[in-house]
């Protein structure tokens, strides 16, 4: 089975009108629901997949999700001047306009990529290094804020960076456009 069908098999366990509901009360109910659904889906993904990192592969998937269920503003698969964007927040507008005003983020899918070099590329159009998000399987130790794909990962501080449970990033981001007075269409 793909990663995308044992992502929506549980979701259609939980109910798309339930989490949508969830989402719209409550923003911080995006923690619970995530949890729920990598708990489920964990033991059929493939943690020891040589090329791929399935868990990243699945965060993206939920990630996508729950930003439309929660009507969050987000571009998603986008090239910006040469260099691929897996998720941009709120727009490539106002990447371009308000660079301060978006974040990036990246998924580190694939056990070969050099993060530095990623980390690189997107800091050539987004000036603000803590605007670049990465998610990922396991603490990769660069100085970024970084969210782990596991179930049982509680929130600490590193040096210059933080880590953080893949089951906050919707609060971060909520939190994110709350901070920059985003007024676009948003429901949470």
């Amino acid at each position: 089975m793909d990663i995308k069908e044992i992502l929506y098999n549980e979701i259609d366990k939980m109910g798309k009108n339930h989490i949508r509901m969830l989402l719209s009360n409550n923003v911080y109910n995006s923690k619970a629901i995530i949890d729920s659904l990598l708990n489920k889906c964990s033991v059929l993904l493939d943690k020891d997949n040589l090329f791929e990192d399935e868990f990243a592969l699945f965060a993206e998937a939920l990630l996508h999700f729950v930003l439309t269920m929660s009507m969050i503003p987000a571009e998603r698969k986008i090239n910006v001047d040469g260099i691929d964007i897996d998720i941009l927040v709120p727009n490539s507008k106002y990447l371009q306009d308000n660079n301060d005003k978006a974040i990036i983020i990246h998924f580190h899918k694939y056990k070969n990529e050099d993060m530095e070099e990623i980390i690189n590329n997107l800091s050539k159009i987004q000036k603000k290094i803590d605007n670049i998000w990465i998610v990922s399987s396991n603490n990769i130790n660069i100085n970024v804020n970084t969210f782990i794909v596991s179930p049982l990962l509680h929130t600490d501080k590193l040096d210059d960076g933080f880590i953080y449970p893949f089951s906050e990033i919707l609060i971060k981001i909520d939190e994110f456009l709350k901070n920059i007075n985003y007024s676009g269409l948003k429901i949470i």
